[in-house]
């Protein structure tokens, strides 16, 4: 006949999972959703095309582009382009101030390997119906490095690629930032 020691394989299981929950709970732990951040009545952000002063024609639509993928990816906010809803609740607008493009590094006979595109924006976010500003970065700055090339279209290439990254980057950090100040 065997003999029983203290407690069932469950009373163990559920000790052992009461313990590895607890720290989380007593850490103010939940999982984030923004959906109610600035109230429960916002539920569209118009993405208005930056003012784009910089020389990179076109690189507006595609930060717009990159915003509507973010914030429709993450389901927070319904995000509209521009004229698209006759009130939203929340207007997206920014300026691209410049986009430079420099070398970065060089081969031993001083050939570009590696050239920097450097894009500095400016963008804010208002309530639709009065304007308040909810947030606002000025003066914000993302870099990519890409390759360089001889072959002009190969160098358009990547650095079309480039600018691709920099406007995902900057919709990822302006809806994270959105999001965390609150």
């Amino acid at each position: 006949m065997r003999e029983q020691r203290g407690g069932s394989t469950g009373t163990v299981a559920f000790v052992a999972l009461a313990g590895l929950l607890l720290p989380l709970v007593a850490c103010g732990y939940r999982p984030l959703d923004g959906k109610g951040v600035f109230g429960p009545d916002v539920k569209t952000i118009e993405v208005e095309a930056f003012d784009n002063a910089s020389t990179a024609p076109g690189l507006e639509q595609q930060i717009a582009d990159a915003m509507v993928e973010e914030f429709a990816r993450r389901a927070w906010l319904e995000p509209v382009l521009q004229n698209q809803v006759a009130n939203p609740d929340l207007v997206m607008s920014g300026e691209l101030l410049t986009a430079d493009v420099r070398s970065n590094s060089y081969s031993a006979g001083g050939l570009a390997l590696e050239e920097r595109v450097e894009v500095r924006f400016d963008v804010s976010v208002k309530r639709g119906a009065s304007g308040e500003v909810v947030y606002r970065h000025p003066g914000w700055s993302v870099t990519e490095v890409f390759l360089s090339s001889a072959d002009p279209m190969v160098y358009a290439s990547n650095k079309e690629q480039a600018l691709r990254r920099v406007a995902s980057v900057i919709a990822e950090r302006v809806h994270d930032e959105l999001f965390q100040r609150f």
